[in-house]
């Protein structure tokens, strides 16, 4: 018998029988505006629509009297818990007590709507040990809790709460241990938030990330019950690992690419992300300085730079032997600079590899994400490069021209490409990476680092951008010089500061 007025339950049932043809991604948000607008509580719009359903759970818990008991007062709980609870009391008053301070709890962490798997696991796994006096109190508002889950209709809220998990994870020591286990345990339950190639999700989320991140896990739980998680065919065996991961991840990326109040979440998260580095530490108000609108355009590939890539590319073939110096033929290098850069571009004959800057930069590029190989005297193909796509080719020259690590040579890259994004040659940057370093609290031998040791990997990443087309090389012959990056240049570096802003954890936050 299906609770009166459970609209979620109809909709993932409608869903799961193949009748209904709405994308998952609709659905699911389908079911959490429902959930978000509906002025009952989810325990009373989803488990206990109706005074029926607890006449039939919980005997005679409607002739129960309201009273405040020892659990304290109960005016302000929905009916339906106020009722769970006075049962409990009837039975057990310290029970009653202990499930109320955990129902509580759970609340003030939980969507208006009401708990969700997300916020009960967070709940029990972390604030409540945080809350409780010692482990074994922790238990016991624990195993209270499930007790009222229980009776509220919530089976798998309450086997969560009274779980060996559980049980472990509030019994360890709050150590790097348990920060590992307690990781594992919300990978395993399928409904934290994954990291993807859109994002990676700080340690601990705040403000609005929170608020995505939460919506995420609201919407993973709602997969997990239609069954998008289920196998593929009926009885056949569950999804192995690396299927289940990619479900998942594409979840949380349709969910991320939807837009809500305030515009596409990603975008709102990209925000968010900024406004929290930008308090960081004061310098890095003048690092991202005028550069929202670039990084929000940066969510659309310029493919003008992978150009060079992809024609480089094209002339490796199948494989070229390379000179006895491990250098490129010179025919090959002709035939580079003259079809993949113009004369403005690279304003000098072709020559040796050697000599010809564009060529070997991109060439080493091309070595450093992995799509060509050096193996006896030849230059070869690797797997990945073999059919590789723009867009995939795109993604990986942004994700991996400096990466996501956190560190002196990584924070003097970001001030080059902060620069190129604001139109300009990057000329003298010391001063901005300095007072970053400084302020970020960067030693070396108790001592701040210098600029000219960690500026190695910035020049790089400036030569690596002018090969691939955001800046022309100068013509000293001539005296000419283009301190003006291309409009592809821009985008490839704000694509590469996004992606930064999207992926790398600060370690004090």
């Amino acid at each position: 018998m299906r609770p009166e007025g459970s609209k979620l339950i109809i909709l993932l049932e409608v869903f799961s029988s193949g009748y209904c043809a709405m994308s998952f991604v609709n659905l699911t948000f389908t079911c959490l505006h429902y959930l978000s607008d509906s002025r009952m509580a989810w325990v009373t719009s989803a488990a206990r629509p109706s005074v029926g359903i607890i006449r039939r759970r919980c005997g005679t818990v409607d002739d129960v009297e309201f009273d405040d008991g020892i659990g304290g007062d109960r005016s302000g709980l929905d009916d339906a818990v106020a009722a769970a609870l006075s049962y409990l009391d009837s039975v057990d008053p310290a029970t009653a007590a202990d499930a109320q301070i955990g129902w509580e709890g759970l609340r003030a962490g939980s969507p208006a709507a009401g708990p969700t798997q997300n916020s009960v696991q967070k709940f029990l796994w972390v604030d409540l040990r945080i809350v409780a006096d010692d482990a074994g109190r922790a238990q016991d508002i624990a195993n209270a809790l499930a007790e009222l889950l229980a009776r509220l209709g919530h089976a798998r809220y309450a086997d969560i709460a009274r779980s060996p998990r559980t049980e472990a994870l509030l019994a360890a020591a709050p150590d790097a241990l348990w920060q590992q286990r307690y990781d594992e345990a919300v990978a395993d339950s399928g409904i934290g938030p994954t990291d993807t190639e859109l994002i990676t999700w700080q340690d601990v989320p705040e403000g609005a990330e929170k608020a995505i991140a939460d919506l995420i896990g609201e919407t993973l739980e709602v997969a997990t019950v239609a069954g998008e998680f289920a196998p593929t065919r009926l009885h056949g065996p569950p999804l192995g690992a690396k299927a289940l991961s990619t479900r998942r991840r594409g979840v949380v990326d349709a969910v991320l690419r939807t837009e809500r109040a305030g515009g596409v979440l990603l975008e709102q998260l990209l925000d968010h992300r900024i406004g929290l580095w930008t308090h960081y530490s004061p310098p890095r108000v003048e690092l991202y300085r005028g550069l929202s609108e670039e990084l929000h355009a940066a969510s659309e590939p310029d493919y003008g730079c992978v150009r060079r890539l992809e024609g480089l590319l094209a002339l490796v073939g199948d494989g070229i032997t390379l000179t006895d110096s491990g250098y490129l033929p010179d025919s090959v290098v002709e035939k580079a600079v003259a079809t993949l850069w113009t004369p403005r571009e690279w304003p000098y004959p072709a020559g040796a590899e050697l000599d010809t800057a564009p060529v070997l930069t991109a060439r080493r590029l091309l070595l450093r994400l992995g799509l060509v190989r050096k193996q006896h005297g030849r230059l070869l193909p690797t797997a990945r490069s073999r059919g590789v796509s723009a867009d995939r080719l795109w993604n990986s020259l942004v994700a991996r021209l400096v990466g996501t690590e956190y560190h002196p040579e990584t924070i003097a890259a970001d001030v080059v490409l902060a620069e190129v994004i604001r139109g300009n040659r990057p000329h003298d940057t010391t001063e901005l990476c300095s007072a970053l370093l400084v302020a970020e609290g960067w030693t070396h031998l108790e001592a701040p680092p210098r600029t000219h040791d960690v500026e190695p990997l910035a020049d790089s990443v400036l030569a690596e951008l002018t090969a691939l087309g955001a800046f022309s090389y100068a013509d000293i012959r001539r005296g000419l010089t283009s301190d003006v990056p291309s409009p592809g240049g821009v985008r490839l570096a704000a694509a590469v500061l996004r992606h930064r802003l999207l992926h790398t954890r600060l370690p004090s936050l």
